[in-house]
């Protein structure tokens, strides 16, 4: 008996830590690669969180500082191999790390945003 595996969307979280010095065409440059290589075999960009500069807890690539965004996103298990293999070859980027999210409605929940009193 032929057995045939449903390959469906999940859930995932990527945050980056680029460079810190990095022009502003480049960062924008480096989000649309990630946008293009996501939305390509049909998954989606759901939110983008960007963090800006922050202090490292140790040096990374010589760097002491780097600049974060954090992507919600979904895609077929099979594509994160190679979103994390095309994140690798980026010399931009410090550090990356990809998890798969259990629980969609406790995304962001857990980081208390700035809020601007007026």
């Amino acid at each position: 008996m032929l057995v045939k595996k449903v390959n469906k969307l999940k859930n995932y979280e990527m945050i980056v830590a680029l460079k810190p010095l990095l022009p502003d065409d480049v960062r924008k440059e480096i989000h649309k690669e990630f946008v293009d290589l996501v939305s390509k075999d049909g998954g989606e960009v759901l939110d983008v969180d960007v963090w800006g500069k922050r202090y490292l807890s140790y040096k990374i690539k010589g760097h002491n500082e780097g600049y974060y965004i954090v992507y919600d996103f979904k895609a077929f298990p099979k594509d994160i191999a190679e979103i994390g293999r095309q994140m690798k070859l980026k010399l931009e980027v410090l550090r990356f790390m990809i998890v798969e999210v259990e629980d969609v409605s406790t995304i962001g929940k857990s980081i208390k945003k700035k809020e601007i009193e007026i």
